[in-house]
């Protein structure tokens, strides 16, 4: 039974075993645990073991959605709502998902903020009112027409919860909602999330790898290993006790910031002359465009032979629009990229592709596949070897991402955590000697973090060039040869650090 009994229980799981559909193993068993009306809570806990599955529950979408066996019940205000539809709760209890674009349903802010409300059959006059006054609250007055596409991820976090808001909930769930944000607009949304507890008295569930910033301002801690079993279901003054307890078993391993780098080559293997790029723009030159149009503006860089270049700025800046550009997936509008020397645009697809890979900021984006298994197969599915030396391979790449258990499923019902190894996983089969990583340790705890770079490493030494956007700078620190400060569409600034390139 719950722990923490008081009249001011909100939402409670009491007994509750479920096994997803397909699998053997329970998600968890017999958890009881409650959430009370007003307060911050946090779940916390390695890649896989069951935080979001929580989040699932409480709104519904187990077993509706997610369908397998469950046992035990939820309740909601002392009311038993486990057989309630998701949208029966929306009124009450809002949900807001890990990749902020995967839940946006239209084309504009105000389009997305009414939609909700729309459903709710809520009328106009008030719908227009509230979406006023959230994008006030939130700090983005103003920005009714314009389209999210154009948004920042930061401002693409804050409109995801805001169209939540509007339809006024008594209950918000998060789910690593920093997890892909730059320094600043982390501390925003931690910030907007903690004036929802206190000025609208809003219950805080949170799902999240790294508390830090607000672990003083958590009222309850619950902590899962990765088993589903509940290690920690604290309150009060013991929340940051446990917490800190967590971490520390978390960071066994621990690798110094003095970790050996091997020095990349001075071969250039990739440059880019003055180039130019605009979404509004695309394909045409230069003087039939807006110069506040572009998202690159006169960027030059060169990347050599085996670095690892970390590429870093503010939500917004171009990062992952140069990415996109690289691979020819928009043309720039000005100036020329050179791949070995040879202009990236004279290389068909299938070629430039066997020599530079991507893995997604966003995994589901890259995922063609029903199952682990056959995802992985797709990426050989070129490759000329043996189908016995192919189904080798992935299986001790499967083991390699401690993935070899989760084969026969979706890569779809994966945790963030395990999208993220299998998009990593898949792209290391085809041994691109230039390879991209777009926040390649989002929704990573921190053993599996570290299990990560430690192999992008490896290739290094063995010869491949690794480009690495992120926001997180223990990782340029402990990882880079070079790091590259992108803003307003071009480098700003440029640091060697040790090991890396005279």
């Amino acid at each position: 039974m719950c722990k923490i009994m008081n009249d001011k229980m909100g939402l409670e799981l009491q007994d509750v075993t479920y096994c997803y559909e397909g699998e053997t193993l329970p998600v968890w068993k017999h958890l009881s645990c409650c959430f009370l009306k007003g307060a911050v809570h946090a779940i916390c806990g390695p890649s896989g073991c069951g935080k979001s599955s929580v989040l699932y529950l409480l709104d519904g979408l187990i077993p509706h959605m997610y369908e397998g066996k469950l046992t035990g019940k939820v309740l909601l205000d002392e009311q038993d709502i486990t057989e309630e539809l998701p949208r029966n709760r929306c009124d009450k209890i809002g949900f807001v998902m890990q990749n902020p674009e995967s839940q946006f349903c239209t084309f504009t802010v105000e389009e997305e903020l009414a939609f909700g409300m729309e459903n709710l059959e809520i009328s106009r006059d008030i719908m227009g009112k509230r979406i006023t006054e959230v994008l006030e609250y939130i700090g983005l007055s103003g920005y009714e027409k314009r389209d999210l596409n154009d948004l920042s991820g930061g401002q693409k976090q804050k409109i995801a919860i805001a169209s939540v808001l509007v339809t006024e909930p008594e209950i918000l769930l998060l789910d690593e909602p920093t997890a892909n944000l730059d320094p600043v607009s982390r501390q925003q949304i931690f910030e907007l999330i903690l004036r929802l507890s206190k000025e609208k008295h809003m219950t805080i569930i949170l799902v999240e790898h790294n508390v830090e910033e607000i672990i003083e301002y958590v009222d309850h801690l619950i902590t899962f290993d990765l088993q589903g079993k509940v290690l920690f279901d604290v309150s009060g003054d013991q929340v940051e006790i446990s917490y800190r307890a967590w971490i520390e078993s978390q960071q066994l391993k621990k690798i110094s910031g003095e970790y050996e780098r091997s020095e990349p080559s001075q071969e250039c293997v990739l440059q880019l002359e003055d180039i130019s790029f605009s979404y509004q723009g695309q394909g045409i030159r230069k003087k039939y465009i807006n110069e506040e149009d572009y998202v690159l503006r006169h960027m030059n860089l060169q990347i050599y032979k085996q670095e690892f270049l970390a590429i870093t700025g503010k939500n917004g800046v171009g990062k992952t629009t140069l990415m996109r550009v690289i691979f020819q997936i928009f043309r720039q509008n000005e100036g020329e990229i050179f791949l070995y020397g040879k202009p990236v645009d004279s290389y068909r697809k299938k070629e430039l592709y066997r020599k530079i890979g991507l893995v997604f900021q966003n995994p589901e984006e890259q995922f063609v596949t029903n199952t682990v298994w056959d995802e992985m197969m797709f990426s050989l599915k070129k490759v000329k070897i043996s189908q016995q030396e192919k189904e080798e391979k992935v299986e001790n790449m499967l083991r390699r991402f401690h993935l070899e258990t989760e084969k026969e499923k979706s890569p779809f019902v994966l945790s963030q955590g395990q999208k993220r190894r299998l998009s990593v996983a898949s792209m290391l089969l085809t041994d691109q000697q230039i390879l991209f990583l777009d926040e390649p340790t989002y929704g990573q705890d921190y053993e599996n973090r570290l299990e990560l770079m430690n192999d992008m490493e490896m290739l290094r030494k063995e010869g491949v060039t690794i480009i690495m956007i992120t926001h997180d700078m223990s990782l340029v620190k402990q990882y880079a040869t070079r790091e590259v400060e992108i803003a307003d569409g071009h480098v700003v600034s440029e640091t060697v650090l040790k090991g890396g390139r005279p």
